[in-house]
């Protein structure tokens, strides 16, 4: 039991240190508040939306994309039906006769053909992607163009990812998340390490393509890869966080499971096939700071999860031992009833209590950037389940990258990417 608490204190400071390290960068280069400023110019703009079996999403995301505010001879949007099984070409096929609109349909091959499908029929200087889950903010599109415009070397653009409408505790535990995660894409963005374009609204100067290929199966995690790729090749990702997107998220536990298993063994498994970057100066702080901590996180969230349930499990045969030998039965201590002197003040405690500080001050802080309208409940939600979900993804995901096997790639009660 000493040993397993050593090795909880190893990785609570661990990300105690990180947590700290990232509040020193926040502090130091303090996110731009959004300005009415336009851009000097209209860059011509295509977005791809891949779609298999989106009947249900893909009318509100398209007409999410023609109330942006940007003209419309610049803008255009090809709808690309991976070989759907339902009503998702129908309803692509309503918006044919809009002029800004271009619908494709092959047969299913996976979202990264339907991406590069997308990007070969594109002339555009900006290509984009937007899944057919996903809905933009209206001025989404003019905050990406502003950073491209600011910033000639920047070769791809991240948004601030939102979940739509939240609803049960699992979908306000991801709220809260999404929200974290903001403030940790731009960190990453300070430190030039984002290491993953999402799907949900990214954007790439058309003439990367040509330079580093196009996108790349890549373990069912080609939005992953190609933030590697790109780091491999010296492109510069930054996040433009005033540009806002809201995303459906998984309903249930079982879809959550399958979704957040496929990314951590798509992380995993793009470590493997861009391992040289690890601890590669020439990758600076992607290399040396977010890919070693990414790895440490699977490691301190399963062992720190095996140890509390052995702990926990020690601590219930004892007292049942202790009940059967003196036949007094467990009582819950009354609140008033306590007293603060036996209140648990170990090293361990106080660590625990300062990472959780600063997890929710980095979860207000992102909240801050963008806005937010969850409460103490979510939050709640969040630590009540974040804790027991995480590492059974993790888990998974070590196993399935152990045996080599490919995740799934469907995360929902409808087939979606």
């Amino acid at each position: 039991m000493v040993l397993g608490q050593a090795g909880m204190y190893v990785f609570l400071f661990l990300a105690l240190y990180f947590e700290v390290f990232l509040m020193i960068s926040f502090f130091e280069k303090r996110p731009a508040r959004k300005t009415a400023m336009r851009p000097a110019r209209y860059p011509t703009v295509d977005i791809i939306v891949p779609c298999f079996n989106e009947e249900r999403t893909l009318a509100g995301t398209v007409k999410s994309i023609l109330a942006l505010d940007y003209p419309k001879k610049k803008l255009g949007i090809i709808i690309v039906d991976d070989g759907s099984t339902d009503g998702t070409l129908k309803i692509a096929e309503r918006f044919r006769k809009n002029p800004q609109v271009r619908v494709i349909h092959k047969e299913n091959g996976g979202k990264y053909t339907a991406l590069n499908l997308g990007i070969e029929n594109s002339t555009a200087h900006l290509v984009g992607c937007l899944d057919a889950d996903s809905f933009v903010v209206e001025d989404a599109l003019i905050e990406t163009v502003k950073v491209f415009e600011e910033r000639r070397e920047i070769m791809a653009v991240v948004p601030a990812m939102k979940v739509h409408n939240p609803r049960n505790l699992l979908e306000l535990m991801q709220a809260v998340e999404y929200t974290f995660g903001i403030f940790y894409k731009k960190m990453f963005d300070n430190l030039s390490a984002i290491s993953v374009l999402p799907g949900p609204f990214s954007f790439y100067r058309r003439e990367i393509f040509a330079t580093i290929g196009p996108f790349r199966r890549a373990h069912n995690t080609e939005d992953m890869e190609m933030a590697f790729r790109m780091h491999h090749f010296g492109l510069a990702i930054t996040n433009a966080h005033t540009a806002v997107v809201y995303t459906k998220v998984p309903r249930t536990i079982r879809t959550l499971l399958k979704q957040r298993t496929r990314w951590s063994q798509g992380f995993l498994q793009n470590c493997m096939d861009y391992k040289h970057a690890l601890f590669n100066p020439r990758f600076g702080h992607f290399g040396f700071l977010v890919l070693p901590l990414g790895l440490i996180t699977f490691v301190s969230a399963i062992y720190s999860w095996a140890y509390l349930l052995v702990r926990w499990g020690n601590s219930a045969v004892a007292h049942a031992a202790d009940m059967y030998a003196t036949q007094i039965p467990l009582r819950v201590p009354q609140i008033g009833s306590m007293d603060w002197f036996y209140i648990n003040t170990s090293t361990l405690s106080f660590l625990i209590l300062a990472v959780l500080i600063l997890t929710i001050t980095a979860i207000f802080l992102g909240k801050r950037m963008v806005g937010g309208d969850f409460g103490i409940g979510s939050l709640v939600s969040y630590f009540a389940l974040y804790g027991i979900l995480a590492p059974l993804w993790l888990a998974q995901a070590v196993w399935g990258a152990a045996r080599s096997r490919e995740s799934e790639w469907r995360s929902d009660s409808h087939p979606r990417y």
